[in-house]
């Protein structure tokens, strides 16, 4: 038989919970409604590190509340002079503000922040109770200061986190609080990933000024004038002279002999439409940091495709001791997955360390779209190439459309430049290398 629903229950537990706020209010240190009450405490209950620290249910309340809120507002009535103090020197600071600009609104980053700032205030507690007064205000300052160098550096990893694995501002899922929190606590956990996602950042920033001067509605660099009668060109001066009756008849002739000043663009269109592959050198050299920086440039590169919409996947291979291959279809990454193969590691390699004779299987593995593909090989090793082969994959690059760009870390490219369309030989994965602006700007 069907329960009915027990109106008084709820209207029960709703008034309860309204006690419960009102009476926890005098000991929270911020102003906060029954909404924030609530997040604050839901934060509590889901979060380990903050369970951790035994702090009460209104510190935790507080500090979201600090983060989160658009204004945030202190409550002097605050029973807790310690917090209140804490927060109030806290928010009085410029370092706050610029925190507070990345987390208000921001669930995951709210929290993140939160968090953070909770840790070293509980820290800073501890040590107060067996200090003197004036030894103790000087470590509340102290205290502050790393709270806020903490709660900056766990934004950051979280936003860097997040745009790295696909969650950037303005992409689908970027408003997924619970996805995004999941894929911070999986990089905070794994120096690997942490790792990545920071230096990933920097290739996708480069990335970001290398696109903006890419091709825009047709042209996108003055480089002179030139004669002809394009309006939305001509140069303010002629639109003026229409205005002198003396001189009007001469721009409308100049106008009908395509004679007028006009501004002279240049503009280059993208490269490719199809598919963007990156291969990555995973034997035993490219160990460590090469590595790192290897995948957080795959990264870059995959933030690209995704930009250009166009669809993605990331190889890792070593020789004839296997493969790992990741398709990333364009919006439907699967950040696991991905996390899963940015840790994984072959570690052993061979003659060969990029598959020239396997990448067109892989190809049809990948069920590629079709279109102009980019082709990236990211290799140190110093390949022998023979000429069957070098024609046979050349062949396979011309049926597909592909173009191989190759960059080469600290060695010759040998018989690489046999079935590169460009190769650049690198001192290491850097922003400062120009083949790694070159790759950056497809």
């Amino acid at each position: 038989m069907k329960e009915e629903p027990n109106f008084l229950k709820d209207f029960d537990d709703a008034a309860s919970m309204q006690m419960e706020t009102e009476s926890i209010k005098p000991r929270c240190a911020m102003e906060v409604d029954d909404w924030g009450f609530r997040r604050g405490t839901q934060l509590l209950e889901e979060s380990e590190r903050l369970q951790a620290l035994d702090i009460p249910k209104e510190g935790i309340v507080d500090f979201h509340a600090a983060v989160f809120e658009p204004d945030p507002k202190l409550n002097a009535s605050c029973v807790d002079e310690s917090r209140l103090k804490f927060l109030q020197q806290l928010m009085e600071t410029n370092e706050f503000q610029s925190l507070h600009a990345s987390t208000q609104m921001q669930p995951c980053a709210s929290e993140v922040g939160a968090t953070a700032l909770a840790e070293q205030f509980v820290a800073q507690s501890k040590k107060s109770s067996s200090e003197d007064k004036d030894h103790n205000e000087f470590t509340n300052l102290r205290a502050i200061g790393k709270a806020l160098e903490q709660a900056r550096e766990e934004v950051e990893l979280a936003h860097e986190s997040a745009a790295a694995l696909g969650f950037g501002k303005g992409q689908p899922g970027s408003n997924d609080a619970k996805r995004i929190g999941a894929i911070y606590k999986r990089v905070r956990s794994s120096k690997i990933l942490h790792k990545i996602c920071n230096l990933a950042g920097k290739f996708r920033r480069l990335a970001q000024a290398k696109q903006r001067q890419k091709t825009k509605q047709g042209f996108d660099e003055l480089v002179g004038m030139k004669a002809d009668n394009d309006l939305g060109r001509m140069l303010p001066q002629e639109l003026v002279a229409l205005l002198d009756p003396v001189l009007e008849q001469d721009v409308l002739r100049r106008f009908m002999e395509r004679q007028l000043w006009c501004r002279e663009f240049q503009g280059s269109e993208p490269v490719g439409k199809g598919p963007i592959i990156i291969v990555l050198d995973e034997s035993g050299s490219m160990v460590g940091e090469r590595n790192h920086a290897a995948k957080a440039l795959a990264l870059a590169l995959a933030w690209i495709a995704r930009q250009q919409k166009r669809w993605c996947a990331l190889i890792a291979y070593s020789g004839d001791s296997g493969e790992r291959i990741l398709p990333l279809p364009l919006g439907k990454w699967d950040e696991v997955a991905l996390m899963n193969w940015l840790e994984a590691y072959i570690g052993v390699g061979s003659d060969l360390d990029i598959p020239v004779r396997e990448m067109s299987m892989f190809y049809e593995r990948l069920k590629a779209p079709k279109g102009k593909t980019d082709l990236i090989f990211i290799t140190d090793a110093a390949c022998s190439i023979p000429a069957k082969l070098a024609k046979t994959f050349n062949d396979w690059k011309r049926s597909v459309q592909a173009k191989l760009i190759t960059l080469v870390i600290d060695n010759e490219p040998n018989d690489l430049g046999k079935i590169s369309d460009e190769v650049h030989r690198i001192r290491s994965v850097d922003v400062s290398e120009y083949g790694v602006e070159r790759i950056l700007s497809i």
